[in-house]
């Protein structure tokens, strides 16, 4: 979790806002996830990147920093909490150049074991790309044209049906470049905060979410049903997972229909402050068809609505 400082100009958004963004990366789901082409170290070989709009760093996997030659022995080594309550292993590795259909950058990433991640016959994942390089920009994820563009900060219109400033405002350093919103969830409604996560393949509540929503998962509630795989992250694991029906969702003039939905207490949801309340993971199973704008520093987030074929 980075935080890049923005500071732009006091100009009208739309004075600002452009048709053309800067970059337009082709984006293809893959289990669930959106993933980009990378080149790494000036090489040819494309490789497989999840970009995760919740992940606070960039995250190379380690056979792919071993036959690079990327390592960096003496970097020293942190832990980073995923979705279960295993926990992952992370070492910085060398400063390389990258390159994402036209972007080109310099930056230094983490070395993980991705091997986890990937369910059944899915390809490996050789990496994944964090708000700590998508946060420099405006980003829009458009998962009806398969495309992730990139705005210089204030270039995109963040106005609109479905916008809303950040529901977090107050939010720490190592959160800022998070997309948090709030929604209702349900009927009658049930207000909550969600963490917009495109690494995340399916939405899921939290305890206090369930709760508010009248659910139980003591076995006696025949609108929830256990998980048998539970709910997996980096560090591997398993954490208890139930699966309900969710009437549907609505945000500030954006809706989504009925959908299933996890329930985990996922330790995730503590690490970012939200386990006493009802929150969710919004995860791109929410997104499929339509849009979600993010603006520079995650100041801004809108869901737009898939558009009309």
């Amino acid at each position: 979790m980075r935080l890049i400082p923005f500071v732009l100009l006091a100009a009208p958004l739309a004075a600002l806002a452009s048709d053309s963004p800067e970059h337009i990366l082709p984006m293809w789901m893959q289990g669930g996830h959106p993933a980009v082409a990378v080149s790494l170290d000036g090489r040819a070989e494309p490789l497989r990147f999840v970009v995760d709009s919740a992940a606070g760093a960039t995250l190379v996997d380690d056979r792919v920093v071993r036959r690079y030659g990327l390592g960096d022995a003496d970097a020293e080594v942190s832990q980073a909490q995923g979705a279960s309550a295993a926990s992952a292993r992370l070492q910085r590795i060398r400063r390389t150049s990258w390159q994402l259909g036209s972007w080109q950058l310099q930056a230094q990433a983490m070395k993980v074991d991705l091997s986890s991640l990937p369910k059944d016959d899915d390809p490996a994942i050789d990496g994944l790309i964090g708000n700590d390089l998508t946060g420099r920009w405006d980003t829009r994820w458009d998962f009806g044209r398969n495309q992730l563009a990139l705005w210089t900060p204030g270039g995109l219109n963040l106005e609109g049906p479905g916008c809303q400033p950040n529901a977090l405002p107050g939010r720490t350093d190592g959160l800022r470049q998070f997309g948090f919103i709030m929604l209702a969830l349900g009927a009658p409604a049930v207000d909550a905060i969600a963490v917009v996560d495109t690494g995340a393949a399916q939405t899921v509540l939290n305890a206090e979410a369930a709760r508010a929503l009248g659910l139980r998962t003591d076995g006696s509630d025949a609108r929830v049903r256990v998980r048998e795989k539970g709910t997996e992250g980096l560090g591997g694991g398993k954490q208890a997972t139930w699966l309900y029906t969710l009437p549907g969702m609505t945000g500030n003039g954006w809706q989504h229909p009925s959908m299933e939905v996890r329930i985990s207490e996922l330790p995730v949801f503590k690490a970012i402050g939200l386990e006493g309340r009802p929150a969710l993971i919004l995860g791109a199973d929410a997104m499929r068809g339509g849009q979600v704008d993010i603006g520079a520093g995650a100041s801004r987030i809108c869901l737009r609505q898939p558009q009309a074929s």
